[in-house]
């Protein structure tokens, strides 16, 4: 009985140990687009969008452009151009907040060095079990 018992919980444990939560997926996300190196955030902010499955707002300078259905790539284009205004070697995080509101949530970085800083706010929806990106908006 006992061995059984442990077979259990055993069990029990490892199911947990694979369920993600959606507060740890945000956080992943958070470390996604905050990586050290421009290219690799900017990979892990576009991990996250999917035109096709949710359509996409980016607000930068000023503009709001809306992208949708096949206009993946020109959204990506975008999205490279609006966060690649900071390239700084030394950038750090130098804040950050994370708000989930039932199947919405919200995630401003705020990245900079001695010389800049960018806040970047994410608008994110859950669809099919994971988080994507609604909106970009630079400030």
């Amino acid at each position: 009985m006992l061995i059984f018992v442990l077979s259990l919980s055993g069990v029990a444990v490892a199911a947990d140990a694979l369920v993600v939560t959606e507060r740890e997926q945000l956080e992943a996300f958070l470390d996604d687009v905050t990586r050290p190196r421009l290219d690799d955030r900017l990979d892990g902010a576009l991990g996250y969008i999917d035109a096709s499955a949710l359509p996409c707002r980016l607000q930068h300078a000023g503009a709001t452009q809306e992208f949708a259905g096949d206009e993946q790539s020109e959204l990506a284009d975008s999205i490279r151009a609006a966060l690649s205004v900071f390239d700084g070697a030394e950038q750090n995080l130098l804040q950050h907040s994370e708000r989930i509101d039932g199947e919405r949530a919200s995630v401003t970085t705020r990245l900079g060095d001695s010389g800049y800083e960018q806040t970047v706010i994410y608008d994110l929806m859950r669809r099919e079990g994971r988080w994507l990106v609604r909106s970009v908006r630079t400030l």
